[in-house]
């Protein structure tokens, strides 16, 4: 903390403000009346202005608009004499137009280090949005990542023409003024130089107590009320972390007009330390209702969530209130996602074509589906429809509100009041006749329906939570469509930023998995995100849940999309979405930190996150943030962690690469290859994890002749030189490092910035990008039949049903010999299973990359098992205990790789299945009955069988810390415990080759464990 804050800090909420200003002292500029003079002179000598109004004119600018010292201690004389003449031919305008209704001043003057603009147009006008000058302060000065901070003042002051009041027929009119600085920092100070200078002692103490608030707070705003001494006016402090909201000031200003409120005066204040202070002056004013101030406080908090969101046009123009506003957002995507708008005609065309007979029809029918799930209804089309209907959308939030409002802390607000207002839907039959009677377009209904569906669907949330960063729910999953998602998940989180959309999905109570950011380069490509979001993260779910058969956590996986305008800024998007999961979490009602919640599950709810695309490097930040919310689990939230905090880091040890290369192994050891060169080629680069392990990792019988990654294509025929590879992935450089002077003449590099790039064959490539995205296809082209594809990285469906053809020669067989697919859903399943049928063999990925979960698992058991000291004293990097776990860890992933792999050839002989069938066979079978067992009373209470289960289950080591299996049990929740129990007699049956249907054989296996 800096000197400043390290005096003792006032009782806020025992501070007033007895300036009558601001707080702000008006450091007085020395040459304010040499200028004036100077900017008299000057609008003499242009003309424009008549002599006898230039020095009333002047003094209007100088003296009524409020305008700081500061402003004219840095504007030129010629600055001023600009913004007076623009001021004044606005006025001289509309006054010989007899417009003087018309708001006519909108004048803008920005630079990179300041700005300012006057602007007397109406908020909520059309006039407004067209200048709408707040919008820019945000977009170009406060919300801007890359050129530094700034701070803003505002004001609001009555327009003068000829020395008298301006007023209109209508109104009296003001103007608005702005003025943005850049920040100019004292060295060892949090403090602008400028704040520094026109400060008071009062308020900068005022301001100090925020900062040190906003710091100690785990995420959100600090909003304080304080009344001015000796005056009508009210004074709003809100701090908030820096760049975690967007668009706020001029989303302030929305909401002040919407409660009929005068603004006077707002400041923004951006310190050093990353905080960002905004003061806002405040009069309740003929029209307001005596409780609107409190109510602004209590929706600011909601605002900073989505300040502007898809329906916040709306808000502005009150035809919706701020909440309905952000339910109608929240909503509206939740309905674009989630509206079932196959039709019965898909269903016919389903029945007919038998997709289970064909794993051509199943793609063909797969593609179609996506079609007519993004072109049908479009999320403009269903944004049309909300706002054509906000009647209903209104009723629909009072429905909500009446189940997930605290009635307690509603009653004396204006929010409650609205409510009160606005008839309740109180069943579907209801909701059905309000359609019937107002809805006379079926599409509409269709669409409001989903949103009638959301309603019921949403078990918890933290909606109407004063301390959120984002909006999140917690969904019945029974919702979704088996026609579209035949396996119902057992948990759905939906979750809604400022930045980002996000979901979170898992298989069974206990599970586990990835976080993924997905980012877009373009509009097109986040609009193709977005049609594919959630189907990409119930298919990752799905895969996960496959994987993980081996460990007690089933499969999850959650998703965040950031939104186009938040591409560089994920790890904002990333810690609201942990804090927004966390709110649902965490205990109710745990005073200062969470305010109660309505939980219609009610059961407590413990998810296993780990890092995935885009996340590792946030693993640390959340789960501190996790053990600064006061959660139980804090230790074994987040894998993928720090050694220092007990993570076992997937790439430093190879945990999934060493389970990919237990199938390699295997190929080599079945077929006798392993003294015979391999021709091997790879997506996924020397950078990444994966895929700088698998080159790490390599055998020396494999020569590379292709790499594929981020920055282009590295091909050779001739074979790319090994030590240079290797120098890549220990360095985690990407291919377009590789020294060109190793390649053969045949060989090359093409990056994805490249344009025009002959090859050594004499074709040109006229775009690197699209080279890159289509190389693996071209593999027969550039390269010829290879031995071995092992792809470490890429986007899913790279190789599809329609795609597959490429990888085929002219007689129909595979040009590659051995895949053993590193990627998640790299290859479809349809497409996987034509490469077998060509003569390929195939391990999939939710067989080969499994030893990442294997890790993270016995991570989260290591946590779970150990008492909070134990874990910070034993489980970190460096002491004993941590290294002999990591090994016991890395023989336990060989182990499980080479059981399955061996499994998954018998289960190909056995059945006729091709490999890629037989892993979701296998994979169905083992958690089939792991369901069955782990539902089993009698069983879990064989307490002989479950003391033998957990002997042989648990580390040694962990044991050996515990004392017992009973002290085991008595740390681990029962959950998780029936779980394990049941995920170890599942696998051990089944790798040891029984028949899962044949009860007989089952329960002599059971009586052989429990000897």
């Amino acid at each position: 903390m800096v000197d400043e804050l390290s005096t003792q800090t006032p009782e806020i909420a025992a501070l007033s403000i007895s300036s009558v200003k601001s707080g702000y002292q008006n450091l007085p500029f020395i040459g304010k009346e040499a200028q004036f003079e100077k900017v008299l002179d000057l609008i003499d000598k242009y003309g424009f202005i008549p002599e006898n109004l230039i020095e009333s004119e002047a003094r209007w600018f100088y003296e009524s608009l409020g305008i700081d010292d500061v402003y004219f201690e840095r504007e030129t004389v010629e600055g001023i004499v600009s913004h007076i003449h623009a001021l004044y031919s606005a006025k001289l305008d509309a006054f010989a137009r007899s417009d003087l209704d018309s708001p006519f001043i909108h004048h803008k003057r920005e630079s990179k280090d300041h700005a300012v603009y006057f602007d007397t147009s109406v908020p909520g006008t059309n006039e407004f949005k067209l200048t709408n000058y707040e919008e820019r302060i945000d977009d170009n000065y406060l919300d801007q990542l890359a050129d530094g901070t700034y701070r803003v003042e505002s004001f609001n002051a009555p327009l003068i023409l000829n020395n008298e009041q301006f007023n209109s027929e209508s109104s009296t009119k003001t103007v608005r003024a702005h003025f943005v600085y850049k920040n100019k920092f004292e060295k060892g100070s949090i403090y602008d130089v400028t704040f520094s200078k026109i400060i008071s002692p009062n308020t900068k103490k005022l301001y100090n107590g925020i900062i040190e608030e906003v710091l100690k707070q785990t995420a959100g705003p600090i909003i304080k009320h304080f009344p001015v001494e000796n005056s009508d006016e009210h004074r709003i402090i809100i701090g908030y972390k820096q760049h975690t909201t967007k668009k706020y000031f001029s989303a302030l200003s929305a909401l002040i007009n919407y409660y009929k409120l005068d603004l006077s005066r707002k400041y923004v204040e951006n310190f050093s330390n990353g905080v960002t202070v905004i003061s806002v002056y405040l009069k309740q004013s003929l029209n307001a209702d005596p409780s609107s101030i409190y109510q602004l406080i209590k929706e600011a908090s909601l605002l900073y969530c989505i300040p502007h969101g898809f329906f916040f046009e709306a808000f502005a123009n009150n035809e919706l209130s701020i909440q309905e506003s952000v339910y109608a957002h929240c909503g509206g995507i939740f309905v674009t996602h989630f509206l079932n708008r196959l039709g019965a005609e898909y269903q016919s065309l389903l029945k007919l074509l038998s997709p289970n007979e064909s794993h051509q029809v199943a793609e063909v029918l797969s593609s179609l589906k996506k079609r007519l799930r993004s072109e049908t209804f479009t999320q403009s089309f269903i944004f049309d429809v909300f706002n054509r209907y906000k009647s209903i959308i209104s009723q629909l939030f009072r429905s909500f509100a009446d189940v997930h409002y605290i009635r307690s802390n509603l009653e004396k607000t204006l929010s409650y009041q609205r409510l009160s207002k606005i008839s309740p839907i109180r069943s579907e039959e209801e909701f059905e006749k309000l359609l019937l009677a107002n809805v006379f377009n079926e599409n509409d209904a269709l669409v409001l329906r989903a949103l009638f569906m959301f309603n019921k669907s949403v078990l918890k949330t933290n909606f109407f939570v004063s301390t959120k960063v984002a909006i999140s729910f917690r969904l019945d999953p029974s919702f979704l469509s088996k026609l579209e998602y035949p396996d119902t998940p057992f948990g759905l989180f939906f979750l809604v930023g400022a930045e980002f959309r996000g979901f979170h999905i898992r298989f069974r109570d206990i599970a586990r998995g990835g976080i993924r950011i997905v980012r877009s380069r373009s509009k097109d490509a986040y609009e193709t995100n977005v049609r594919n979001l959630f189907d990409e993260n119930y298919n990752l779910a799905s895969t996960q849940q496959r994987k993980n058969k081996d460990i007690p956590e089933g499969g999850s996986k959650g998703v965040i999309l950031l939104d186009l305008d938040a591409q560089e800024n994920p790890k904002t998007g990333f810690e609201k979405y942990i804090d927004a999961l966390i709110d649902l979490l965490i205990k109710d009602d745990t005073p200062g930190i969470k305010d109660p919640i309505v939980d219609l599950y009610n059961k407590p709810e413990i998810l296993f996150l780990g890092p995935d695309e885009g996340t590792a490097g946030y693993t640390d930040w959340a789960t501190l943030h996790a053990k600064k919310r006061g959660a139980p689990w804090w230790k074994s939230f987040l894998t993928g962690k720090s050694p220092s905090l007990g993570g076992i880091p997937h790439d430093e040890y190879g945990m999934t690469s060493l389970s990919v290369r237990a199938y390699v192994a295997k190929i080599y050891e079945r077929l006798h290859l392993q003294d015979t060169t391999i021709t091997k080629f790879q997506t996924g680069g020397p950078d990444g994890d994966l895929g700088s392990n698998e080159i790490l990792l390599s055998t020396p019988n494999e020569s590379y002749v292709g790499i594929v990654d981020g920055s282009g294509v590295l091909c050779d025929p001739k074979g790319l030189n090994k030590d240079e590879l290797i120098r890549l992935a220990k360095k985690r450089a990407m291919i377009n490092e590789y020294n060109s002077s190793l390649l053969s003449p045949e060989g090359f590099v093409v990056t994805v910035d490249d344009k025009d790039v002959t090859l050594p064959s004499g074709e040109v490539i006229t775009n690197g990008v699209y080279f890159r995205n289509l190389f693996h296809l071209n593999i027969a082209k550039y390269i010829g039949p290879i031995d071995l594809f092992v792809p470490c990285g890429g986007r899913p469906a790279a190789i599809d049903i329609d795609t597959v053809d490429h990888l085929l020669d002219s007689n129909g067989h595979s040009i590659i010999k051995y895949i053993v697919e590193g990627a998640n859903l790299f290859i479809t399943q349809q497409a996987k299973i034509e490469l077998e049928k060509a003569g390929a063999v195939v391990f999939k990925d939710a067989s080969t990359n499994k030893g990442g979960v294997t890790s993270s698992s016995a991570e989260v058991m290591a946590s779970l098992v150990l008492t909070d000291s134990q874990f910070i004293k034993d489980f970190k990097a460096g002491t004993d205990f941590y290294k002999a776990y990591v090994k016991q860890v890395q023989e336990l992933i060989v182990a499980n790789a080479d059981k399955e792999a061996a499994a998954l050839l018998h289960y190909r002989d056995v059945t006729g299945k091709t490999l890629s069938e037989s892993s979701d066979l296998l994979s169905n079978d083992i958690n089939h009955l792991c369901d069955l067992i782990s539902k089993s009373d009698d069983l879990w209470n064989d307490l002989t069988l479950r003391k033998k289960i957990f002997e042989h289950g648990i580390p040694q080591l962990l044991l050996e810390e515990a004392g017992s299996v009973d002290e085991v049990l008595a740390r681990l929740p029962e959950a998780y415990s029936r779980s394990l129990f049941a995920t170890k007699i599942a696998t051990q049956y089944v790798y040891e080759g029984h028949d899962t249907q044949n009860v007989i054989e089952l329960l002599e296996f059971l009586k052989r464990l429990s000897k």
